[in-house]
């Protein structure tokens, strides 16, 4: 069993220099982020982090509508981005940034290519199903797929 204090902590090689991979992986996150994962579906017109501090992780759909499932809490360009994970264990959104885990990627230069950090934290924000959360997210079908589909989506960049 795991540990809802525990973090998940996962990388992935993207054959792109730094600055290239921190746009693909934050500005053009429409391009990978599974859409079987977000929560408009086939009603998705938009996926995407405003790019600065405060700024949203949201899903908008064609009338306009937008879903706010994360906030940048800290963002330095290429180096690091850092988001509070507004998404419940039950695949509802949580309105305030406090009460949400939180979600840390860093882009580290190794030689032409960037290798990605991903660490998801503090899961006991989630609650009694903290345990499980965790679990899913690290499971093959959690973070290991987001990041698989990230890495086909660089290699054909």
């Amino acid at each position: 069993m795991s540990n809802p204090e525990q973090s998940i902590s996962l990388e992935v090689v993207l054959p792109l220099a730094r600055p290239q991979a921190f746009e693909l992986v934050v500005e053009r996150f429409a391009a990978w982020w599974p859409r079987e994962y977000t929560f408009l579906g086939d009603n998705l017109d938009d996926i995407g982090i405003d790019p600065h501090l405060g700024g949203q992780c949201y899903e908008q759909d064609r009338g306009g509508t937008r879903i706010v499932w994360g906030t940048v809490l800290s963002i330095e360009r290429p180096l690091y981005l850092r988001i509070a994970w507004q998404i419940a264990p039950d695949r509802q959104t949580i309105a305030d940034p406090a009460a949400a885990s939180r979600v840390m990627m860093s882009f580290r230069e190794a030689g032409e290519a960037t290798r990605l950090e991903l660490v998801h934290t503090d899961f006991i924000r989630h609650g009694e199903s903290a345990d499980a959360y965790r679990a899913q997210m690290a499971s093959p079908a959690g973070w290991p797929l987001c990041l698989a589909r990230l890495a086909a989506m660089a290699g054909r960049r």
